[in-house]
């Protein structure tokens, strides 16, 4: 697949509004080595004050499964040691995770918008930097997962939700049972890659009726500075990309009906 050797990033595009957003589920998450000693008590104390909204947490701890050998096989559990917390929102909406090496905050659906999400994640990890005090962010990522829901009923061509993706053997009339596209693109002359996830969902795996899922899933290929304003930069340029992503994917009909849903 061909690529421009250059790609402009334009933050200030503008791309269509959609208040129904089909959003499962934003990640955005960083992970980062500490700098300072890393102990539960401390970090809880830290940490609670400014965690009201997420009143519900619990501790983690890493844990390794193995096998030891003797007169027989037996299954051990070796305790590696304390990870972290998580603490979840009130109405189990919003997930931030404190780890030694990672933070990272989830919003399930519905999703509001990315000045609220990336503006929480913010202050969250400046509650992160203030505890580990990183120095290099080794890895950022922005996620995206989105659910369409589909008929119940009759066939479903993949070329009505997704640009560039060719319905096989359309002269056998076959319905869509499963499908699963994965993309890996780098981008030249920028420290962004992208992964694009196109899959089908069951009835039986939703619980709520068949459905295709678009998976974008933006991150960073070379470390930088854990500096506040960089960060901003590259979440700013990060969703730029995952908007172009979701828009070049989708089709007009399905952005016709998104919007559809929207006015309802």
């Amino acid at each position: 697949m061909s690529v421009p050797d250059r790609l402009s990033i334009n933050t200030s595009e503008e791309f269509p509004h959609l208040s129904k957003a089909p959003i499962t589920e934003a990640v955005i998450a960083i992970r980062a080595q500490p700098s300072v000693p890393w102990k539960e008590e401390e970090v809880l104390a830290k940490l609670k004050p400014h965690l009201t909204d997420y009143p519900h947490f619990r501790s983690g701890r890493l844990r390794e499964l193995g096998v030891k050998i003797e007169d027989e096989p037996k299954a051990m559990m070796q305790d590696l040691g304390w990870l972290g917390f998580m603490f979840t929102s009130s109405d189990d909406k919003q997930i931030a995770k404190f780890q030694f090496d990672l933070f990272s905050l989830s919003r399930l659906h519905p999703y509001e918008d990315w000045d609220t999400f990336s503006g929480e994640a913010l202050r969250l990890w400046k509650l992160h930097v203030d505890i580990t005090q990183p120095v290099v962010i080794e890895r950022l990522g922005v996620r995206f997962i989105n659910r369409f829901a589909l008929p119940p009923n009759g066939s479903v061509l993949v070329s009505d939700y997704f640009k560039a993706h060719a319905d096989d053997l359309p002269e056998l009339k076959l319905e869509l049972a499963s499908f699963f596209h994965h993309e890996t693109m780098v981008m030249p002359s920028n420290p962004y890659a992208m992964n694009v996830i196109k899959t089908a969902q069951s009835a039986e795996a939703s619980g709520t009726g068949p459905a295709f899922i678009l998976d974008i899933d933006v991150y960073t290929r070379e470390p930088f500075g854990a500096d506040v304003e960089l960060l901003e930069r590259r979440l700013a340029e990060m969703h730029w990309l995952k908007n172009k992503a979701f828009f070049g994917i989708i089709t007009n009909k399905l952005l016709r009906e998104l919007r559809k849903m929207a006015d309802k």
